[in-house]
């Protein structure tokens, strides 16, 4: 079984092609890691992975290359997490006072105080649900991003995502276990969608839907698995997902392994804060400024990566 991607100069027999997604909802457990710039490839031979770390270390070796840190411009409209995010489970991972550090270099000096101008805060929001801006009538963070400033000729209000690594490589989708030997095949069916109704001040991303379906084989006979996810690009995306495929593929299970097909995200889950800078002329004219952080959890694409998903060839047993 191949890892799977888009790109189709330079082809090797043992790449396969996919734009695919899953199940957004079954994430893993956070792990950290920096990978190697090597292009993606197909496993060597039949072997079944069988535990976590060993998936992590074959995909540390492909071009789905992870950052421990990311940032995104402007507002993460794609591949937020709907849970709500709680500052304290944040704070653990990455404190405020280091993203307030990190912002101004990673997403530009727009974010650093104006002189002579009064600064409060910063604010630090408790949670993801925590977005209103009382200076702004309540308005959501969505919504304010990239409005103009009060300031007079003024630039629109910065906003962007500052995190660090906490899921690599999210699990999306498995076949069934089949105890071998066993033959069988599968298909799947992708499409890469962007969101093209963006606003000034949110950031770029897309979608994923996918269609997988046993054709052939013990677990023949099933409707499929439907799935999708949404995500964010980053600073340091390079290479956008934008093609689409179908492709078929057999598996051989060797005797005596429970052996299944999973489908992993060539994507990052980031803990960290979405942040803006906000500057501001009440009816007194008594101008000031804050900075505010509001808890979040983002999926964000690996940068060079061409494809969307790896398939990785798992054994239970």
């Amino acid at each position: 079984m191949s890892t799977l991607c888009t790109t189709p100069a330079r082809r090797d027999p043992r790449k396969g092609s996919l734009v695919a997604g899953a199940l957004a909802t079954a994430f893993l457990t956070g792990m950290s890691l920096v990978g190697s710039s090597t292009p993606a490839h197909a496993e060597d031979g039949n072997t079944f992975l069988r535990t976590e770390q060993d998936v992590i270390n074959y995909l540390n070796q492909s071009q789905n290359r992870l950052n421990q840190s990311e940032a995104i411009k402007g507002y993460p409209a794609q591949g937020q997490d709907s849970q709500e995010v709680k500052l304290e489970d944040v704070e653990k991972a990455y404190p405020h006072d280091q993203a307030l550090a990190d912002v101004p270099n990673q997403l530009g000096d727009r974010f650093n105080p104006t002189s002579g101008v009064t600064t409060e805060g910063p604010d630090v929001r408790k949670s993801s649900s925590d977005d209103k801006e009382p200076w702004l009538d309540n308005w959501d963070a969505k919504s304010m991003c990239g409005q103009p400033s009060h300031n007079p000729g003024g630039e629109p209000q910065p906003c962007g995502f500052v995190g660090r690594l906490e899921t690599p490589y999210p699990r999306m989708n498995s076949t069934d276990p089949q105890m071998g030997r066993a033959d069988f095949s599968y298909k799947t069916s992708a499409m890469v969608g962007q969101d093209t109704s963006k606003t000034t001040g949110w950031s770029i991303g897309g979608n994923i839907s996918s269609q997988m379906e046993i054709t052939a084989g013990p677990a023949s006979g099933g409707s499929g698995r439907e799935a999708n996810f949404s995500y964010s690009q980053s600073t340091t995306t390079t290479n956008k997902w934008t093609n689409t495929v179908d492709q078929s593929r057999n598996v051989s299970i060797p005797d005596g392994v429970l052996g299944r097909i999973e489908s992993r995200a060539n994507a990052g889950q980031y803990l960290g804060y979405i942040v803006y800078k906000l500057d501001f002329s009440p009816a007194n004219g008594e101008r000031k400024q804050k900075t505010v952080l509001i808890p979040a959890r983002v999926m964000i694409q690996a940068p060079g990566s061409a494809a969307p998903l790896s398939w990785i060839k798992r054994k239970d047993n």
